[in-house]
């Protein structure tokens, strides 16, 4: 409350010289309008010269309370949420407060108060990206943590979360510190729900590269039936690996924890949608010099795949997971598994 009254006595202070200005600029053009009739008026006109006087002193007396009736008149008082008091003066300027933060925005330019148990902060803000923050509700200034480029490893699990103990082939053995996973997600959609909380969204391509252990690869045999390759006798593969590329959609709830007013910690959390793009196996082997063999097929991978994902990270630092819910073999076809993958994300949404 201490902080409303100290941002409606600022913006009073910067409102009444502005407007005391223009009343003296009048009151001057009347005077001077005033001497110039006085040039040409005969002396039984001083009556009328009186009357000019008098209306100048009337407005004189009646200036204060003129100014305080305007800035009453255009002041627009509305409350957006429980925690958002917005208070809008002739559109020209807005006092916005949340919590323990007031915004007073004057064109372009901000000045935030910060109050943190007794200690206040103030600071002045070139706001050029939101030019008519007027029209702008509080809740749009959410601005999401998604998209940038993501780098991690990636596996499958028998089963869902690893419920399945049937083992799966042992042709299907990775790797897991040569398999490798790799995201590019495009700038971010967002929808906030309130200041530091809202739904983000974004189009990506996800990569993937699951690098087998054996001596082996795999190939689609009859009926589309996924079955494993191996090479001739005396040839061992230096690298044996099936790459998938799919387009993504994650969708994600996002909560925005300040640790100042310009930084938070980011907790998101949601659902993510996969379509197949593309997939292929390659082998690299030593046979009268290096060899490299690359087989497109589509190896009965789903085309269609759902799951969830998480994020936690400070800032444009994160880290990510994603455990895919549907089968990564079209059923019948494949062995029943899982893909999931975890990693590091670096954001470009600030």
């Amino acid at each position: 409350m201490k902080r409303k009254f100290f941002a409606i006595a600022v913006i009073t202070a910067l409102i009444l010289p502005v407007q005391a200005q223009e009343k003296e600029e009048k009151l001057k053009e009347l005077e001077k309008l005033e001497a110039e009739a006085g040039k040409v008026t005969p002396p039984d006109s001083l009556k009328a010269k009186a009357g000019i006087a008098a209306e100048a002193d009337t407005l004189i007396a009646d200036e204060s309370e003129e100014v305080f009736i305007e800035v009453e008149e255009t002041m627009d008082l509305s409350v957006e949420t429980e925690d958002t008091t917005r208070i809008n003066i002739g559109g020209i300027m807005t006092v916005e407060e949340t919590g323990d933060e007031t915004v007073i925005r004057i064109g372009k330019k901000a000045v935030r108060i910060v109050t943190d148990g007794e200690i206040t902060e103030m600071s002045v803000e070139d706001e050029d990206e939101y030019e008519d923050k007027d029209c702008i509700p509080a809740r749009r200034y959410f601005d999401g943590h998604l998209g940038g480029i993501e780098l991690g490893f990636n596996s499958y699990s028998t089963g869902q979360w690893g419920r399945n103990p049937v083992m799966a082939e042992s042709y299907l053995d990775l790797n897991t510190a040569k398999s490798t996973n790799f995201n590019i997600i495009s700038p971010s959609v967002s929808l906030g729900l309130s200041r530091h909380f809202g739904i983000v969204s974004a189009l990506g391509v996800n990569f993937n590269n699951y690098r087998f252990d054996g001596n082996n690869s795999v190939y689609s045999a009859d009926g589309g039936i996924l079955a494993p390759y191996y090479p001739a006798e005396g040839i061992n593969y230096e690298k044996s690996k099936l790459a998938t590329v799919y387009g993504v959609l994650p969708v994600i709830l996002e909560l925005q924890i300040p640790v100042t007013h310009r930084s938070t910690i980011n907790i998101g959390a949601g659902v993510i949608g996969a379509v197949k793009l593309g997939s292929h196996t390659k082998v690299v082997y030593y046979d009268d010099g290096k060899q490299k063999e690359k087989n497109h097929d589509d190896f009965s991978l789903n085309v269609l795949r759902y799951g969830v994902t998480a994020r936690a990270g400070y800032e444009m630092v994160h880290v990510y997971g994603t455990c895919y819910l549907s089968q990564m073999f079209e059923k019948g076809k494949g062995p029943e598994l899982y893909p999931f993958e975890v990693g590091l994300a670096m954001t470009f949404n600030d």
